[in-house]
């Protein structure tokens, strides 16, 4: 079960309590399952594990309430160990696709989607060679500086997309390189970090 007191109350404030059994459930066995693999290949910190429930799946999961609504299709780019996706995968969004370059990192990414009755898209592409489908909202967490998120993915967004991002402390500095003609900024304060923000972007 989960250890996190935080966690779990962000899981019993957000849904129901039928709803945040099943929940803390699947992320116990994702808990287990990532741990597990990442004695074999690098998913996460070695440095972060002990402390995976707050530092990974409470900073992931609380993006679950900035997605307005849950069935509008939602991509997690250079995702690793399937981070923020999976949290909001079975925190309720209905279409989620999963960008993973590394091949040993989508093979596990897939047993994660199966084990946990998901129905998650796993895409073992680079970003740039998606060309054939466009996402309402674009998360992610320890990737890349926003500049190379934007470039990167301005063929899979439309006029509506909007980014979700998980920054840490280089936020301010990152920010200096967004056309603010192009796009409406905005700052939430992360529930993890004093030093961390999430950044959505949408276009003006």
């Amino acid at each position: 079960m989960l250890e996190n007191k935080n966690l779990t109350k962000f899981i019993n404030q957000q849904f129901s309590k039928s709803q945040s059994a099943v929940i803390i459930e699947k992320i116990s066995l994702y808990k287990e399952m990532l741990l597990d693999e990442n004695e074999r290949i690098n998913l996460i910190s070695k440095t972060t594990a002990d402390d995976i429930e707050d530092r990974h799946f409470l900073d992931s999961i609380q993006l679950i309430t900035l997605i307005g609504d849950k069935a509008h299709s939602l991509v997690d780019i250079g995702t690793g160990a399937g981070l923020p996706g999976i949290l909001l995968a079975i925190g309720g969004c209905k279409s989620v696709y999963l960008v993973e370059k590394q091949t040993k990192k989508c093979d596990f990414l897939n047993r994660v989607n199966n084990n946990l009755g998901l129905d998650m898209n796993i895409l073992n592409l680079r970003i740039e060679d998606i060309d054939d489908r466009q996402f309402d909202y674009v998360v992610s967490r320890a990737f890349a500086k926003l500049n190379k998120i934007i470039s990167i993915t301005k063929n899979i967004t439309h006029k509506k997309s909007k980014y979700i991002l998980l920054k840490g402390k280089t936020f301010l500095d990152e920010i200096k390189s967004v056309n603010k003609k192009r796009f409406n900024i905005n700052y939430i304060d992360s529930i993890t970090s004093p030093d961390s923000k999430i950044i959505e972007l949408s276009y003006k």
